[in-house]
């Protein structure tokens, strides 16, 4: 029984420490503050950074003491690779909800507008975190860019650290429909690898809008329409587009769409979009249309 008791002391003795340490770090770290969006939660710090915009508000969701560094001689801007947790943040909220947008917005001051003579510096400030973001995956469409004047100064070496400014913002109601029309009526060009589908980010991408669209229209289901070329007799031709609609729908289903949202066609070479006779034609034919409704 003693030792009993004392395994169960030191049991406490650990925990009290473990409990203070977090509490300690969270609020000199994080502020114990948290914004969820969904399933995902982002602490914050002490200068804002990133922004969620509703339109009726606008509420601080990522901060960092030091952003994004940039120089009054050029329109170079710090990386974002060296910020993992704010560029996962950014890509974790656009890849899980379409109707959000990022802004990215580039600082400058009056006096770079003379001085620099390239036009908007602000703007190509924005312009090289965009870049960034879209080597990282992140769907050019969904990233806009602005240049702004600010009332700042530059330390005496020339720099200052809070140059970027980014909001989360809904897109536009007309924008959105037009968004979700082009979801709902696709066209891909894919390519197969000894009988594989591969990979491509513009795959991936279009799936993980997919996966969202059909979360938020229920009922509605996808038809997946293989379309070929000319070449070759006319009935192989409408097993080869039905062979390629259904590995497109393994992976479809592979990256977690339901089998039963999926119907698979075959159009074979009898509805081309493009001259049958020369080679451009005949790749712009064989291709894979979605329809969902």
């Amino acid at each position: 029984m003693l030792n009993y008791f004392k395994a169960f002391s030191i049991f406490l003795f650990w925990v009290l420490i473990a409990l203070s340490s977090h509490y300690y770090i969270s609020n000199k770290y994080f502020n114990n503050c948290n914004l969820s969006l969904g399933t995902i939660k982002i602490a914050t710090t002490t200068k804002n950074l990133l922004y969620l915009d509703t339109g009726e508000e606008c509420t601080s969701i990522y901060n960092l003491h030091t952003g994004f560094i940039i120089n009054k001689q050029n329109s170079h801007v710090s990386s974002i690779l060296n910020m993992p947790f704010l560029k996962d943040s950014i890509r974790s909220i656009l890849d899980y909800d379409y109707s959000k947008e990022l802004h990215i917005i580039g600082k400058y001051t009056v006096n770079e507008i003379n001085a620099m003579r390239i036009g908007n510096i602000g703007l190509q400030r924005a312009e090289f975190v965009k870049r960034e973001l879209i080597s990282l995956g992140i769907l050019p469409f969904k990233i806009k860019t602005l240049g702004n004047i600010f009332n700042f100064s530059y330390s005496n070496k020339g720099i200052y650290d809070h140059g970027i400014e980014m909001k989360l913002k809904n897109i536009q109601q007309p924008s959105l429909d037009s968004l979700e029309y082009r979801i709902a009526n696709k066209t891909l060009y894919v390519n197969f690898e000894n009988g594989n589908l591969l990979d491509t980010k513009y795959l991936a991408g279009y799936t993980l809008i997919l996966k969202q669209y059909l979360k938020k229209y229920v009922d509605k289901k996808v038809q997946i329409i293989g379309h070929t070329d000319n070449l070759g007799y006319y009935d192989k031709n409408l097993i080869i587009g039905m062979n390629s609609a259904i590995k497109v729908r393994e992976y479809f289903v592979n990256n977690g769409i339901n089998f039963n949202k999926i119907i698979t066609l075959s159009k074979g070479e009898s509805e081309p979009i493009a001259k049958k006779g020369t080679e451009e034609g005949r790749a712009k034919n064989r291709r894979i249309e979605l329809k969902i409704n």
